[in-house]
């Protein structure tokens, strides 16, 4: 009887110091996996919104905020340099077209007419950007050098400009800007910023006399802050000495 006492007494001994199971790790492995597969579901299932909602949310918030297009692209300066328009774009395969600027498309169009030439002739420049569209007259063409006084030829410039915005109820920036060039002694301004200050009010003064009204109307220097284009080239200076007439038609617009 003693020795099947201790027998069994070892037996059990044996049974304890079995090793343990180092494969339990895959219970909350596969837990895991369970939970990230429904977790990939429910994502799944709450990204295929309705259409029609998705149309219905989209027209509001434009309407509530008159959201234009925004068109981003590389570059140092603070707009796009190219004159076409583009407006945001719905996810793909939402099936949804763009819906066009109400006011800023018809606009974007009369004015590549009624200024087609000036824009050929690169005495205008056309651009895009958030805040609305941008008429970038040439600092050399509508100026003479160091001079903040539009040339005569400029005028005619000007009144199609005016005609173009003087109905319209949005706000409107003038912004001079000049390249890094430093001024030349003896010049009336004594720096850039003053150049490009003075410019800027000259044509918001142009404005002005040609019906535009003037409490839509605000004028500012940059200097060499803002270039549109390095100034490391001739050609590249030439560009940034210019005078931006913003035509805002963000929420300010």
């Amino acid at each position: 009887m003693a020795k099947k006492v201790g027998g069994g007494r070892k037996k059990r001994q044996e049974e304890l110091e079995k090793p343990q199971n180092h494969e339990r790790w895959l219970l909350t492995y596969s837990d895991m996996i369970t939970l990230l597969m429904v977790f990939f579901v429910v994502m799944y299932a709450l990204s295929k919104i309705e259409t029609n909602k998705f149309t219905a949310l989209a027209e509001s918030l434009q309407e509530a905020f008159n959201m234009p297009g925004i068109q981003l692209e590389e570059g140092l300066g603070g707009h796009s340099q190219t004159p076409t328009d583009a407006p945001l774009r719905p996810p793909p395969g939402t099936g949804l077209s763009p819906r066009p600027s109400d006011r800023r498309d018809p606009f974007i169009e009369r004015a590549r007419s009624t200024l087609a030439t000036e824009i050929k002739t690169g005495a205008v420049r056309m651009n895009t950007e958030a805040r609305g569209v941008v008429l970038a007259l040439s600092g050399d063409v509508n100026f003479r050098e160091g001079s903040s006084t539009l040339e005569p030829s400029a005028m005619g410039t000007m009144e199609k400009i005016a005609d173009l915005i003087r109905g319209m109820p949005n706000p409107i920036s003038v912004e001079g800007h000049s390249d890094n060039t430093p001024v030349a002694p003896g010049s009336r301004y004594d720096s850039n910023l003053m150049l490009s200050a003075a410019r800027a009010v000259s044509v918001a003064q142009a404005l002005e006399l040609l019906d535009v009204t003037k409490d839509r109307l605000s004028a500012t220097g940059f200097g060499d802050s803002k270039p549109a284009r390095p100034n490391d080239t001739p050609e590249g200076r030439a560009y940034n000495r210019r005078v931006d007439i913003l035509i805002r038609f963000d929420s300010q617009g």
